[in-house]
């Protein structure tokens, strides 16, 4: 039997990449950094219900808006295909990222609508900026402040179909980058997910990764985002950590040769509920894991949190793609295992933020919030250094009591002897989090 001793260094508080010196904390929080999708333009009104119920239900503060509509054959913006769906999602709390839709397969339609030039796409990036950024057009003309669309992406798992020239995807989300940029350069461009690191361990992301290298490399784009859906045939993250967020990530820039500290974006993931892990409760517990997984993800360090969103697919559904559906019913929205899982850690740590994080050996985050403070330890073959049926914790010092908590919920409280709370008698292969909370004190 092995303990995990981990000692808490509480004054070190990490800001994340990309956040400006004098950003609001609480965006900082994990509840500015969950959410979900899709808010499509074209859906604004009843059929959105589900979806912000989903979000409101679990705690979430963004959600993915995307459009096929965003530009016209002739390939200039049209920005008023998301008037109602940004006053919609501002009615309901939910900030959104935008999401500009497009597939090599247009170029099959007729007219055929090809993908544009750069100086198309700069267009595009300049007029929605100036429109829905904080404080933009769109926010005077409501008489809203301080609120907008602050990250702006384009083209989704272009790594599927795999049909858009990659010299002309590049100049696209250059193109998009710079035209945004030049309306306010601390807004933030990404390309839409990726699937193919996760799907194919394909770290060149069939080529689109590469096509853009130079933009992520020079700060063109704030980060990568990656789809990870873990899989018990494809990818099994209990066959250890290489099936994880944090190793596609590593392993992505180490291919691309991406050396500055980009950010970390996750638009889309989900424990698939099939095969061998069909069973709700099988599924719930893998969700908790992956869950820690995606948000906490490091750069170079190997410490410093890069993780910017993490999304899982799909809160809302409730019969689309059923192995990621995670609603059981609607009118009203009712949750699923994993969404329950991921509305009980935001309960605890939603208003938190990491101290520590180290994924890579000991599997281990520490958070710290007006809550208390969070321990989480993914206590799963390869996951740790340290795999094994006891946790010793050291406690904060003003703390007299602390709480066991797995995806069920709280297993047990445990009495803080002598600076420690060590949990005894744990089933390995799951993961754990440990409550001080700030009540106790």
């Amino acid at each position: 039997m092995k303990a995990l001793k981990l000692a808490v260094a509480a004054s070190l508080l990490w800001g994340f990449v990309g956040a400006a010196a004098d950003a609001d904390p609480v965006q900082a929080t994990l509840r500015f950094r969950i959410g979900g999708g899709n808010l499509a333009t074209h859906e604004a009104g009843d059929p959105s219900t589900q979806m912000y119920q989903a979000l409101e239900g679990v705690g979430a503060k963004l959600g993915r808006m995307n459009s096929y509509g965003w530009r016209n054959l002739a390939r200039a913006p049209t920005p008023q295909d998301f008037e109602a769906a940004m006053l919609e999602a501002y009615r309901h709390g939910i900030t959104p990222m935008i999401l500009f839709e497009y597939e090599g397969s247009y170029q099959f339609l007729s007219p055929p609508q090809p993908i544009g030039s750069r100086s198309d796409w700069s267009r595009i990036g300049a007029t929605y900026a100036r429109r829905f950024q904080p404080n933009g057009t769109w926010g005077r003309e409501h008489g809203i402040t301080d609120w907008g669309v602050t990250i702006f992406s384009a083209i989704n798992e272009p790594d599927v179909q795999a049909t858009i020239p990659r010299p002309a995807y590049h100049d696209a989300l250059a193109g998009l980058a710079e035209g945004v940029h030049s309306v306010a350069p601390g807004l933030k461009v990404i390309p839409g997910g990726f699937a193919t690191c996760n799907s194919h361990s394909d770290e060149t992301l069939r080529g689109y990764g590469t096509a853009i290298a130079d933009l992520l490399q020079d700060g063109h784009l704030d980060g990568i985002d990656l789809h990870t859906y873990y899989n018990a045939r494809w990818f099994p993250l209990t066959k250890g950590h290489y099936f994880s967020a944090q190793s596609c990530f590593d392993r992505v820039k180490r291919t691309l040769k991406i050396t500055r500290d980009i950010g970390f974006y996750a638009t889309e993931f989900n424990i698939a509920r099939d095969d061998a892990w069909s069973d709700p409760a099988v599924a719930a517990s893998l969700f908790l894991t992956a869950l820690w997984d995606e948000l906490g993800v490091v750069g170079r360090d190997g410490h410093t949190p890069v993780t910017q969103l993490a999304f899982p697919w799909n809160l809302g559904d409730i019969s689309a793609e059923p192995p990621y559906a995670m609603a059981l019913g609607e009118k009203p929205w009712q949750p699923d295992r994993r969404a329950e899982v991921l509305r009980r850690v935001l309960k605890l740590a939603g208003d938190m933020t990491f101290v520590t994080l180290d994924p890579n050996l000991t599997g281990t985050f520490v958070l710290s919030g007006p809550g208390g403070e969070l321990h989480v330890w993914q206590d799963r073959p390869d996951w740790t250094d340290h795999p094994g049926t006891t946790w010793d914790v050291i406690a904060p010092n003003w703390a007299g009591e602390a709480q066991l908590w797995d995806w069920r919920g709280k297993i047990r409280d445990i009495h803080v002897e002598h600076g420690h709370a060590i949990a005894t008698d744990l089933a390995q292969d799951a993961t754990y989090m440990m409550l001080f909370p700030t009540a106790g004190r």
